[in-house]
């Protein structure tokens, strides 16, 4: 279907603020990605029950972490989520109204993860703190206050790839504490192969991940072309057996769009049980835009009514 009026005026907005080119300073993109994505939390203005900011120990030092509750019950659910931002951009701040809105429809705990970035920090350094943030939940829920029965992993775009990579390393590591994962646009596969979506929803017109964005990305967060072979960096060609179950959505008019439907197709060819979801008329990034774009608000919806039907909520 056409792009949405909604969405056409928004990619004309942000054309307006987010103004990339190669030789960006890194801080300054930042910046604006950072502003930009501020507005829409205040425009969001989400009320939860109550947060509290955290530092979660990992191998290479404490990481940031905010905790959403919906509720001053215990033993709740736990849904650990990951930003997205190419590995390079993002913040918990960015993502706050996000993981306030899945906290209260699900009603169950968020924990967002504020890993390291590139090009600070190169492929493996997000992955490591992804891991061992979920791994502390998993092994602090008593603390915490949730149910270690109950952990799910989300997160959009690169928080996508770090959601489902986690999954996958807790399996290589014969731990099972991960019970569902949700994978928003997420990227899965790092190298420079091609996809019909990848070519025709690239260009300048889609403004928020053409293909001179994606291939700096990668740049960025990989210190050489063969990292992006990793199955910790590209998921897609990883094992996929014995893997949590699945919620995958998608955009319509997104470069990701096929690479996460074909993964969902893996998973279950895998024996994974798998869903994927594709909401048309949208671009990447849309679940960001809820505020403004209705199919937003609809994703987080089913996200939160994902988490209450796998956890019995």
């Amino acid at each position: 279907m056409p792009l949405s009026p909604a969405v056409r005026q928004l990619l004309k907005q942000l054309a307006e603020v987010l103004r990339f080119s190669p030789e960006i300073d890194v801080n300054k993109f930042r910046a604006e990605f950072y502003n930009s994505s501020l507005l829409l939390v205040k425009m969001a203005n989400e009320p939860i029950y109550k947060t509290e900011d955290i530092k979660i120990p990992t191998r290479e030092g404490a990481v940031r972490a905010r905790i959403y509750r919906p509720s001053d019950k215990e033993r709740l659910p736990v849904v650990v989520y990951y930003h997205g931002g190419g590995f390079v951009l993002g913040s918990i701040e960015t993502h706050d109204h996000i993981c306030r809105r899945i906290a209260r429809l699900s009603g169950a705990v968020v924990v967002s993860v504020d890993y390291r970035l590139a090009p600070e920090h190169k492929f493996p350094a997000a992955v490591h703190d992804a891991y061992d943030a979920v791994k502390w939940v998993a092994d602090n829920y008593d603390k915490i206050g949730v149910d270690n029965g109950k952990i799910a992993v989300a997160g959009d775009s690169a928080g996508g790839n770090l959601a489902t990579v986690v999954s996958i390393m807790a399996r290589d590591y014969g731990e099972k504490f991960i019970k569902y994962q949700i994978l928003v646009y997420p990227a899965v596969n790092l190298t420079p192969a091609p996809t019909i979506s990848k070519v025709e929803y690239s260009s300048e017109e889609y403004v928020i991940l053409t293909s001179e964005l994606m291939a700096w990305f990668g740049r960025q967060y990989l210190s050489k072309a063969e990292d992006a072979l990793s199955p910790y960096a590209s998921p897609i060609f990883a094992k996929l057996n014995d893997l949590p179950s699945a919620l995958i959505i998608t955009a319509e008019y997104d470069p990701l769009r096929d690479e996460g439907e074909l993964y969902a197709h893996l998973l279950k060819t895998h024996g994974v049980k798998a869903v994927a979801v594709r909401y048309n008329g949208v671009i990447h990034g849309f679940i960001n835009f809820y505020p403004v774009l209705e199919e937003g608000r609809e994703a987080l919806s089913q996200i939160a009514a994902s988490i209450q039907i796998q956890f019995g909520g």
